[in-house]
């Protein structure tokens, strides 16, 4: 049976290209044209980095790559980050690359083989962990704190000794739940409105009078509950600590609404006594919140403070 390899190269799921000894494209086949929607015209006859221009260090170090692989037979560029173009939105996503050097044995001429994975969902899922741990560190300081509420609470609902055990007992154990799931444990929910849902019985247990939680249904991936996980405990965590639920007043208003190409804005906002060191200082907390988790989450954030008010805004799969 005769193979068509040039038919098997182009039906290839993989993105492959092939450049010749002078980093000069040869061959790129169709999953890797249409990767960077380009055509065979773009890329044929020209140098790699023509085509593909990147700073003068980073073109370095991958011709460097580039031509120890024709010595040495194949290497590995790992998490490469791109900035491409998906749907009409530009996403980051990280690629590992593999080349492979061949010899055609009837010219004698060498090329280099380049084949790639996506790798993005893995660098996304080790950055949370990454962040996870940093703030478990933060959330230790805060669990004191919490519990300490979680007690003033339930004692102005207990009726009495046995009941404030009971009702005190329960929280916590929703509390440990909470922080095992935020721990790196499989989080249960793949909704928003379930994420913010679960959160807030936890920490506004015996204050949902004064909650209102509206909004569409918006679907989450695991990695993206997760993160939203630690967004909306922060948030409560926070109201607990010097907004909202601090006192007997105040009040949270949680809204979302769908934005075009499956993205999301959610709307946090509480209103009320809120005491001044809810401000906008650059701790941790604050960092996790319009940093850390909305680059997660391929969004951005804002938070705002006001007189007797407070504002956080994340978007979800923007950016």
């Amino acid at each position: 049976m005769t193979v068509n390899f040039e038919d098997v190269f182009q039906r290839a799921p993989t993105p492959t290209m092939v450049l010749d000894r002078n980093l000069v494209f040869v061959a790129a086949n169709a999953s890797y044209l249409n990767l960077f929607n380009l055509t065979e015209d773009d890329l044929l006859g020209k140098y790699v980095f023509d085509a593909f221009p990147e700073s003068e260090d980073r073109v370095q170090a991958m011709t460097d790559v580039f031509q120890r692989t024709f010595v040495e037979g194949t290497s590995t560029i790992a998490e490469i980050p791109f900035r491409i173009d998906v749907n009409g939105v530009t996403k980051e996503q990280w690629w590992t690359a593999t080349q492979v050097a061949i010899t055609d044995e009837a010219s004698g001429q060498d090329y280099l083989i380049q084949y790639t994975e996506n790798v993005t969902e893995r660098v996304k899922l080790r950055n949370l962990r990454e962040a996870m741990l940093a703030e478990l560190q933060h959330r230790i300081g805060n669990i004191f704190t919490v519990v300490s509420a979680i007690s003033r609470q339930t004692g102005r609902v207990a009726k009495d000794v046995p009941d404030f055990l009971k009702r005190f007992d329960q929280r916590l154990t929703s509390l440990i739940k909470v922080n095992k799931e935020l721990s790196g444990q499989r989080v249960e929910f793949d909704k928003l409105g379930d994420v913010i849902m679960h959160q807030l019985s936890v920490h506004a247990a015996h204050s949902m009078d004064r909650v209102a939680i509206n909004g569409p249904d918006f679907p989450l991936s695991m990695l993206q509950s997760q993160a939203a996980s630690m967004a909306v405990h922060e948030l409560a965590t926070n109201a607990i600590k010097y907004g909202a639920l601090s006192n007997a007043e105040g009040e949270i208003d949680v809204s979302w609404e769908l934005l075009p190409g499956d993205a999301c804005r959610l709307i946090w906002r509480e209103t009320g006594p809120i005491t001044p060191s809810n401000g906008s200082g650059a701790g941790y907390g604050t960092m996790l919140l319009t940093t850390i988790l909305p680059n997660q989450l391929d969004g951005v954030a804002q938070q705002e403070f006001g007189e007797g008010s407070f504002t956080y805004t994340l978007e979800i799969g923007t950016r």
